[in-house]
Protein backbone atom coordinates (compact mmCIF):
# COMPACT_ATOMS: atom_id res chain seq x y z
CA UNK A 1 0.00 0.00 0.00
CA UNK A 2 1.30 3.41 -0.96
CA UNK A 3 0.47 6.96 0.10
CA UNK A 4 -1.93 8.68 -2.27
CA UNK A 5 0.01 11.97 -2.02
CA UNK A 6 3.74 11.10 -2.19
CA UNK A 7 3.71 7.39 -3.07
CA UNK A 8 5.69 6.26 0.01
CA UNK A 9 5.03 2.68 1.08
CA UNK A 10 2.74 2.52 4.13
CA UNK A 11 2.91 -0.22 6.70
CA UNK A 12 -0.24 -2.13 7.66
CA UNK A 13 -2.49 -0.36 10.17
CA UNK A 14 -0.94 3.13 9.89
CA UNK A 15 -3.21 6.14 9.86
CA UNK A 16 -0.84 8.76 8.39
CA UNK A 17 2.01 8.76 5.93
CA UNK A 18 5.33 9.07 7.81
CA UNK A 19 6.84 11.07 4.94
CA UNK A 20 4.20 13.74 4.17
CA UNK A 21 1.57 13.34 6.94
CA UNK A 22 -1.34 12.66 4.59
CA UNK A 23 -4.11 10.62 6.21
CA UNK A 24 -4.31 7.11 4.87
CA UNK A 25 -7.47 6.37 2.86
CA UNK A 26 -9.90 3.72 4.16
CA UNK A 27 -8.84 1.39 1.37
CA UNK A 28 -5.26 1.42 2.66
CA UNK A 29 -6.24 0.82 6.28
CA UNK A 30 -6.83 -2.83 6.98
CA UNK A 31 -7.84 -2.81 10.64
CA UNK A 32 -11.12 -1.19 11.69
CA UNK A 33 -10.88 1.13 14.68
CA UNK A 34 -11.78 -0.53 17.93
CA UNK A 35 -14.17 1.24 20.29
CA UNK A 36 -14.28 0.59 24.00
CA UNK A 37 -17.70 -0.43 25.39
CA UNK A 38 -19.47 2.30 27.30
CA UNK A 39 -20.20 1.57 30.96
CA UNK A 40 -23.83 1.04 31.92
CA UNK A 41 -24.97 3.31 34.74
CA UNK A 42 -25.73 1.42 37.92
CA UNK A 43 -29.29 1.38 39.23
CA UNK A 44 -30.54 1.01 42.76
CA UNK A 45 -33.26 -1.37 41.60
CA UNK A 46 -32.70 -4.66 39.85
CA UNK A 47 -36.06 -4.57 38.08
CA UNK A 48 -38.43 -1.71 37.52
CA UNK A 49 -42.11 -2.49 37.23
CA UNK A 50 -44.79 -0.28 35.77
CA UNK A 51 -47.49 0.63 38.25
CA UNK A 52 -50.67 -1.27 37.55
CA UNK A 53 -54.05 0.39 37.29
CA UNK A 54 -56.49 -0.43 40.08
CA UNK A 55 -59.09 -3.07 39.27
CA UNK A 56 -62.67 -2.01 38.65
CA UNK A 57 -64.79 -3.22 41.56
CA UNK A 58 -67.78 -4.07 39.39
CA UNK A 59 -65.61 -6.41 37.30
CA UNK A 60 -64.75 -8.39 40.41
CA UNK A 61 -68.39 -8.34 41.50
CA UNK A 62 -69.53 -9.51 38.07
CA UNK A 63 -67.33 -12.59 38.13
CA UNK A 64 -68.15 -13.43 41.75
CA UNK A 65 -71.92 -13.03 41.26
CA UNK A 66 -71.92 -15.07 38.05
CA UNK A 67 -69.96 -17.92 39.61
CA UNK A 68 -71.83 -17.81 42.94
CA UNK A 69 -75.24 -17.98 41.28
CA UNK A 70 -73.98 -20.79 39.07
CA UNK A 71 -72.81 -22.76 42.10
CA UNK A 72 -75.58 -21.99 44.61
CA UNK A 73 -78.71 -21.55 42.46
CA UNK A 74 -77.75 -23.51 39.37
CA UNK A 75 -77.39 -20.31 37.34
CA UNK A 76 -80.98 -19.12 37.63
CA UNK A 77 -79.97 -15.57 38.60
CA UNK A 78 -76.66 -15.41 36.75
CA UNK A 79 -77.94 -12.72 34.39
CA UNK A 80 -77.27 -10.28 37.25
CA UNK A 81 -73.54 -11.02 36.97
CA UNK A 82 -73.68 -10.50 33.21
CA UNK A 83 -75.33 -7.11 33.62
CA UNK A 84 -72.74 -6.11 36.21
CA UNK A 85 -70.05 -7.14 33.72
CA UNK A 86 -71.49 -4.88 31.03
CA UNK A 87 -71.56 -1.95 33.44
CA UNK A 88 -67.98 -2.73 34.49
CA UNK A 89 -66.78 -2.75 30.87
CA UNK A 90 -68.36 0.65 30.35
CA UNK A 91 -66.64 2.02 33.45
CA UNK A 92 -63.30 0.50 32.40
CA UNK A 93 -63.49 2.28 29.04
CA UNK A 94 -64.22 5.60 30.77
CA UNK A 95 -61.71 5.42 33.62
CA UNK A 96 -58.93 3.19 32.23
CA UNK A 97 -58.95 0.89 35.25
CA UNK A 98 -58.00 -2.78 35.06
CA UNK A 99 -60.23 -5.84 35.27
CA UNK A 100 -61.41 -6.13 31.68
CA UNK A 101 -60.80 -9.89 31.64
CA UNK A 102 -62.80 -10.43 34.82
CA UNK A 103 -65.69 -8.40 33.43
CA UNK A 104 -65.70 -10.43 30.20
CA UNK A 105 -65.55 -13.69 32.17
CA UNK A 106 -68.51 -12.55 34.30
CA UNK A 107 -70.47 -11.69 31.17
CA UNK A 108 -69.66 -15.03 29.51
CA UNK A 109 -70.56 -17.14 32.54
CA UNK A 110 -73.69 -15.10 33.26
CA UNK A 111 -75.17 -15.21 29.78
CA UNK A 112 -74.18 -18.84 29.20
CA UNK A 113 -76.01 -19.96 32.33
CA UNK A 114 -78.98 -17.75 31.47
CA UNK A 115 -79.10 -19.18 27.94
CA UNK A 116 -79.11 -22.69 29.40
CA UNK A 117 -82.15 -21.88 31.56
CA UNK A 118 -83.98 -20.19 28.67
CA UNK A 119 -83.44 -23.21 26.42
CA UNK A 120 -84.49 -25.55 29.24
CA UNK A 121 -87.68 -23.55 29.84
CA UNK A 122 -88.58 -23.59 26.14
CA UNK A 123 -88.04 -27.35 25.95
CA UNK A 124 -90.13 -27.96 29.08
CA UNK A 125 -93.04 -25.88 27.75
CA UNK A 126 -92.81 -27.53 24.34
CA UNK A 127 -92.89 -30.99 25.88
CA UNK A 128 -95.77 -30.07 28.19
CA UNK A 129 -97.92 -28.64 25.41
CA UNK A 130 -97.56 -31.62 23.06
CA UNK A 131 -99.17 -34.59 24.48
CA UNK A 132 -102.12 -34.21 26.77
CA UNK A 133 -105.61 -32.99 26.05
CA UNK A 134 -105.97 -33.43 22.29
CA UNK A 135 -107.57 -36.77 21.33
Amino acid sequence: MNCTNCGTALSTGTSFCSNCGTPATPSTQTAAPQYAPQPVPASNYAYSQQPTAPTEGLAIASLIVSLATLLFTGGVLSFVGAILGHIALSNIKKTGKGGRGMAIAGIAVGWAASAFWIVAAVLIFAAASRGYGYY
